[in-house]
């Protein structure tokens, strides 16, 4: 086999074979730097199914017991396959999919064109007959973006056929690769290493669905892990989960297209064992089901008599015995709600940027971006969506092992496999409710160099106080390692391994230890903090900073891995209950460091220099304006508000630092979240959502006021919402939660005739509400999201102010391992916040017992509101 496979003369394409071991000697890059002239014609047909191997594998798969047999999904595209599913995707009033997707890309084209770079890479997987691809081209030829773009699919003469339907282009590139997903994903990852060219894939027609959802959230993963680098782009096509009855008719239409793309299978698998009676399709019929509560069609062959097929190999001859009714799996197509998407994206290390629906809203195309870092949420809630519990299968019965619990073969070689992301929501050896893992610890250490050495310029910032209360940039850069270090050799942590000596140089402990955080009436009231130098020539090199931050950051990863280890040999997480203390610290300096990060992006806003985060993809707005497309300034109505009974609540949790080492396993926290207590509250009602920039805007607009929150920036005579991608102007960030000090806020309630809830009526709010809409922590995105009047919005974009005082309570004690870290404030001046904004980590935001505050009149803080009555 050539590497180059023919194709038709002067289209403008070439294909690339890349189903043997020749395609390694070619650089892909050398391929696309050239338009190379298209080679001679041929009528050959050839697929990338011309492997003795499929022969194995199809026995293999039939010869299982009654109800666990199955046919390989990639039978149905041979040339006729693809043929027929074309046709398929052209009955627009059955199959809705495809006319949906092309309703999409018609509309939305030029947005994701707009994230393009010049000199980029496009990837279809799957491509198929491309008329969806040619909207996308198209718009990319309009903006003259150099672009070059291969269609990845299994049959060189559809490809042929398509590439040559797309016609010439002056900004395209076009390159067909002739081979399956296996072999593209390598292929790609060895070709295309330079991390300068943007990298993006097109995954449409709902090819995902294809895959039960473990299987998506492992081909996601595994190409997200070889393929991509941050900054790259991944569009894919999801069906939402429809009325059963137009999706039972999409997957077997009334012209009966669909059954003999099906049984066009069976006509394929005689091909590949060359027999044409090896399987007689008159024997079977199409069975189609669709399983509403698990969002799948399932397609399967059901036999109509008994039957025995007979095959022999020069290994071993094959008697198989079919039932009458026996159900053959063939394929399965899994639907998705937005709160599915997330999860699957996220185990896959994906982040959302934006999604669109067609005019009917049956179907969505999502784009998704590979970031710097993705910090693990809701790891609950994407476990139950890759291993749903047996139970559900009883509810929609069906006599297939592939269906049920055959889902569950993929179990092990997950839980095997410490490098994929869900692994540690499989591994009871590792407390993850409790401790962070070295994972969770590489991912912050990523957003923090991300912050601090993206965005912030080390040759004219570091010395910046854009909050005078605070310590300049440098400050933090050192706090961070010198805390944790501190830390682990103050409470001997890692004394099992050795020399718990502080850090050299150990000078830096003294420098770095604590920061500030003075009364604001009186700055020069302050809790005890270090003493730091006066003049920026007296400050140690951010080099040697660095390297200091280095060494420690290897010091904790060694003691992870000895944990990892130990965790491994006693196979339960029995290991940690003599090791509570240290997993403690372990813990808190989490945390500490998670707070931080939020708390320098809120001083890097302040500042006019901050630099946008290297490898995220812009905020749509930032698009829009480029178009100078403004809307109108239209603040939202007045928030719905939701009426809940009085009662008592419970609120903190239980979590002791004197019984570590005496107890079980549990929840840590800080201070003051423990102990769980109770207290008693009114009926009250409160509003949906937290109160908006419009609002507000409307708010200073009313009274004359001049309390500018200084979140804000006023330029111009215009108003713009500060954010990390520079200033935004306030008719797009209209709808975004305002964020405030507790004084802006309480002002903006009287005069709205409410007053801001308390800490327990937030709680007992949070938890009588349910959201579809994923909470925006843990830079889902990179500033607040729009909120609307019909969705309930209960966390996330900012934390809430409460108007609960920040003070002592019946049960408090101090801590031990950290004593100023609440009492410090205990000064009549503090209120309770709650939640998480989009740059708290979901560790933080997602654990109901946890407290912050802040100042009344500190107004840098990622907080909002909403009132109550």
């Amino acid at each position: 086999m050539s590497y180059r496979a023919p194709s038709p003369p002067s289209t403008g394409y070439n294909i690339i074979d890349i189903r043997g071991p020749l395609f390694g000697k070619n650089n892909a890059q050398d391929v696309a730097a050239i338009r190379p002239p298209s080679p001679q014609s041929s009528d050959n047909s050839e697929d990338a199914f011309n492997s003795s191997d499929l022969v194995n594998t199809i026995l293999e798969s039939l010869d299982e017991p009654v109800n666990h047999k199955s046919i390989p999904t990639y039978i149905l595209y041979d040339k006729k396959g693809l043929q027929l599913f074309d046709q398929i995707t052209q009955l627009d009033d059955e199959y809705y999919l495809t006319g949906a997707e092309l309703d999409i890309l018609i509309q939305k084209s030029e947005e994701i064109v707009d994230r393009l770079e010049d000199g980029s890479v496009i990837f279809e997987l799957g491509a198929g007959a491309l008329r969806k691809t040619q909207v996308i081209l198209r718009a990319i030829e309009k903006k003259k973006v150099h672009v070059t773009y291969y269609a990845l699919d299994l049959d060189q003469h559809e490809l042929d056929k398509s590439l040559a339907s797309l016609g010439e282009f002056q900004y395209v590139q076009l390159y067909g690769l002739l081979g399956t997903y296996d072999q593209g994903i390598p292929w790609i990852s060895k070709n295309f290493t330079n991390s300068n060219i943007q990298k993006n894939f097109l995954w449409m027609g709902s090819s995902i669905g294809n895959q039960n959802r473990l299987e998506s959230a492992m081909f996601l993963r595994k190409l997200q892990r070889m393929c991509m680098e941050p900054g790259d782009l991944f569009v894919i096509g999801f069906d939402k989960r429809n009325d059963p009855s137009k999706i039972e008719l999409a997957y077997d239409d009334s012209h009966g297209v669909t059954r003999e793309f099906i049984m066009n299978g069976l006509d394929h698998v005689n091909h590949i064992m060359g027999k044409d009676n090896f399987i007689n399709r008159d024997d079977f019929d199409y069975h189609s089901v669709y399983q509403e509560k698990q969002g799948r069609h399932l397609s399967h062959y059901r036999a109509l008599k008994d039957l025995v097929i007979q095959y022999k190999t020069p290994q071993k001859e094959y008697s198989i015995k079919i039932e009458k009714n026996e159900l053959i799996h063939v394929e399965h197509s899994y639907k998705y709600s937005l709160d599915e998407i997330e999860r699957i994206l996220t185990a896959a290390d994906l982040n959302m940027v934006n999604y669109w629906s067609d005019s009917k809203d049956q179907y969505r195309l999502v784009l998704a971006e590979n970031r710097p870092f993705i910090f693990e949420r809701n790891l609950e809630q994407i476990h139950q969506l890759l291993f749903p519990p047996k139970e559900i299968f009883d509810q929609e019965p069906i006599n297939c092992h592939h269906c049920n619990e055959g889902q569950f073969d993929l179990t092990k070689a997950v839980e095997n496999d410490e490098s994929e992301p869900f692994g540690y929501a499989l591994n009871k050896a590792w407390p993850i409710e409790t401790l962070p893992s070295s994972h969770e610890w590489q991912e912050l250490w990523k957003s923090w160099d991300v912050v601090t050495q993206h965005m912030l310029n080390h040759r004219t910032m570091l010395f910046e106080r854009p909050i005078a209360l605070r310590h300049p940039f440098i400050f933090y850069l050192g706090h961070i390692p010198a805390f944790l270090d501190i830390q682990l050799s103050r409470h001997l942590v890692d004394e099992e391994l050795g020399s718990t000596n502080l850090t050299e140089p150990a000078s830096f402990a003294d420098i770095f230890e604590r920061g500030i955080d003075p009364d604001m009436d009186d700055p020069t009231q302050c809790h005890p903090h270090s003493e730091v130098p006066t003049e920026e020539s007296q400050w140690p090199s951010v080099d040697s900073i660095l390297a200091y931050q280095k060494k420690i950051r290897q010091r904790l990863h060694r003691l992870l891995v000895f944990w990892e280890s130990e965790a491994f040999k006693t196979q339960s997480s029995n290991w940690i209950d003599t090791r509570q203390r240290q997993a403690r610290i372990v813990w808190m300096c989490f945390e500490h460091e998670a707070m931080h990060l939020e708390t320098l992006l809120y001083m890097l806003i302040q500042s006019p220099n901050v630099l946008p985060p290297k490898g995220v993809a812009l905020p749509s707005w930032k698009l829009l304006m480029r178009h100078n497309e403004l809307p109108t300034l239209e603040p939202l109505t007045e928030s719905p508000l939701i009426k809940l009974s009085g009662g008592t609540i419970s609120l903190g949790h239980d979590d002791h630092e004197s019984t570590d080492n005496n107890s079980k396993v549990h929840e840590f926290g800080w201070d003051n979240e423990s102990p769980e207590r109770q207290v008693s509250i009114d009926s009250f009602e409160i509003q949906t959502r937290p109160v908006t920039n419009g609002e507000y805007f409307q708010f200073l607009q009313e009274t004359h006021s001049d309390l500018i929150p200084a979140s804000w920036l006023k330029q111009d005579n215009q108003i713009f919402v500060k954010t990390v991608f520079g200033p935004c102007p306030l008719v797009y960030a209209q709808n975004w939660p305002v964020q405030t000090s507790y004084n802006e806020a309480n002002a903006y309630a009287q005069h709205r005739g409410g007053r801001i809830p308390s800490e327990a009526e937030i709680v007992h709010f949070r938890d009588s509400v349910t959201t579809e809409k994923w909470a925006n922590i843990g830079f889902e995105n990179w500033s607040p999201t729009e909120v609307s009047n019909e969705k309930i919005h209960s966390l996330g974009d900012v934390w809430e102010w409460t108007s609960t005082l920040w003070d002592t309570y019946e049960g408090f004690e101090t801590s031990q391992i950290y004593p100023g870290y609440s009492a410090d404030f205990f000064d009549g001046k503090h209120h309770v916040v709650l939640g998480g904004s989009w740059a708290t980590h979901p560790r933080i935001a997602e654990r109901r017992s946890f407290r912050n505050w802040y100042q009344a009149g500190y107004p840098y803080v990622f907080s909002g509101f909403r009132l109550c009555h």
